[in-house]
């Protein structure tokens, strides 16, 4: 498969394709699984954990009380 057939089908550019291949971009745990799934291979055996980022979000409770 092209860098262009594979970049088209990830809905990406090739060029930021090309710089996520060549280390020059990071990308979320979310790309990195689309581009593994794409070339039929799990995230681990093409990104480093540190090539892409994971993120937590912690919500604070609504129902939480404020200065009474």
């Amino acid at each position: 498969m092209s860098l262009e057939e594979a970049a088209k089908n990830l809905g990406i550019s090739a060029g930021y394709l090309s710089q996520i291949e060549n280390g020059l971009r990071q990308v979320s745990s979310e790309r990195a699984g689309q581009i593994a799934h794409l070339y039929k291979k799990k995230k681990e055996e093409i990104f480093l954990a540190s090539r892409y980022a994971l993120r937590e979000v912690f919500v604070k409770n609504s129902t939480e009380k404020t200065g009474s």
